[in-house]
């Protein structure tokens, strides 16, 4: 077995226990999101091979037998946070949340010396408004002292602009991603998290490790070696795309057996099959266009002004996104980007420059162009201007 760990290094490793094999999938392609333009040969064609690969869709999570996840931090000694204090209700869901996967086989009990505590952050639905509690552990203090992979992340704009071309697309989500990494047993021991009721650890990789991301990326870019041309993988997000539908089930056919040869699981109800368009990384891609989310049009537009740095920061970081679609995006929130400053107070002071910014972003955003996908095949000329305060490319 191959162990990936956080410096990038590869060596072997002892094989692991098969965690989830005695959990078998539901095997039903019945959720999947086929495309309504298909004629009834090609959808007949696309659900055949779906049935080809039945066992990859399940909610329940694979286990890879190509990489598992290591902690490495030298020789720090173990790091341990003391539990939150919480509410009733709040623990409720903890206990909730533990049995279910201790159920699942993703934690263990644990008598490890390093502890973490666990937080229940509210899900931002796509509309801006709050919807149900994850589970989270708050691994700050096991982070401050991990060493730092630095395998890259892919460009959001860059899989988007590969996939805005194409005729045919295809995506699909794995089933609780990380979970499908298993950890080294040291990685298990840093792992562990407290409630009040108890100490626990993973099993397999889980959200919040400082380099989960990088090595998840890494692994992913494995499984999918050679398919660049038809596939793009942002973490767990995968989509395939092509000029055609014969080819396109020939690239979906490829993609689903690596998947399958790599032990995971995907989710049907999150899969969509040879669409003109689809949803992927907060963009509308497809048929030669790109154009931002509606959904998260509507947020910007409906967002209150803010009142303090940290407002800014998530209202910048939201907009900054779609700052492609905006022409003098760095010139516009200039004012507002000045509001952030180590130098300024942490409630800003809203000043009439800055409802001016605001509100001509907003505007902006509301009347934000459909943008014609890269043809990289074809020479092209940039052609950049800059200012104290934004960039410009023509």
């Amino acid at each position: 077995m191959l162990l990936v760990t956080d410096e990038g290094m590869e060596k072997e490793s002892e094989p692991l226990p098969d965690l989830l094999s005695a959990k078998e999938g539901d095997g039903s392609v019945e959720g999947v999101i086929l495309s309504d333009s298909l004629t009834l040969n090609p959808r007949g064609d696309c659900y055949e091979l779906l049935e080809q690969f039945s066992t990859l869709f399940s909610l329940t999570p694979g286990l890879t037998h190509l990489c598992v996840h290591d902690i490495a931090m030298g020789d720090s000694p173990p790091v341990k946070n003391k539990i939150y204090r919480l509410s009733d209700k709040v623990m409720v869901s903890i206990k909730e949340e533990v049995s279910k996967m201790l159920t699942l086989g993703v934690i263990e009990k644990s008598s490890s010396p390093w502890a973490s505590p666990v937080v229940l952050v509210p899900k931002t639905a796509a509309s801006g408004a709050k919807t149900e509690l994850r589970f989270c552990v708050d691994y700050q203090g096991l982070n401050s002292v991990t060493r730092t992979d630095a395998h890259p992340i892919p460009q959001a704009d860059e899989l988007v602009d590969r996939l805005g071309a194409a005729k045919f697309l295809s995506t699909f989500d794995l089933s609780s991603g990380y979970w499908q990494i298993a950890l080294t047993e040291g990685a298990k021991e840093r792992s562990a998290f407290s409630t009040p009721d108890g100490h626990y650890q993973f099993w397999v990789m889980p959200f919040g490790l400082k380099n989960a991301p990088a090595n998840f990326q890494r692994f992913v870019n494995g499984v999918l070696a050679g398919k660049d041309a038809y596939c793009a993988a942002y973490l767990d997000d995968i989509a395939v795309y092509s000029s055609s539908l014969e080819e396109h089930l020939l690239h979906l056919k490829e993609v689903l057996q690596a998947l399958q040869q790599a032990g995971l699981t995907i989710k049907a109800s999150k899969c969509q099959i040879g669409q003109g368009s689809v949803v992927y990384l907060g963009h509308l891609v497809g048929g030669g266009k790109v154009q931002p989310l509606q959904a998260k049009i509507e947020t910007i537009k409906s967002w209150q002004p803010p009142r303090t740095q940290t407002e800014v920061r998530a209202f910048l970081g939201l907009t900054r996104y779609y700052r492609r679609f905006v022409k003098g995006y760095g010139t516009i929130v200039s004012p507002l980007t000045e509001l952030i400053s180590k130098k300024q107070p942490w409630l800003v002071n809203w000043t009439k420059a800055c409802q001016k910014a605001f509100d001509s972003l907003k505007d902006a955003m509301c009347t934000a162009p459909v943008l014609k996908a890269f043809d990289y095949s074809q020479e092209f000329i940039v052609q950049t201007d800059a200012s104290e305060h934004g960039m410009g490319l023509f």
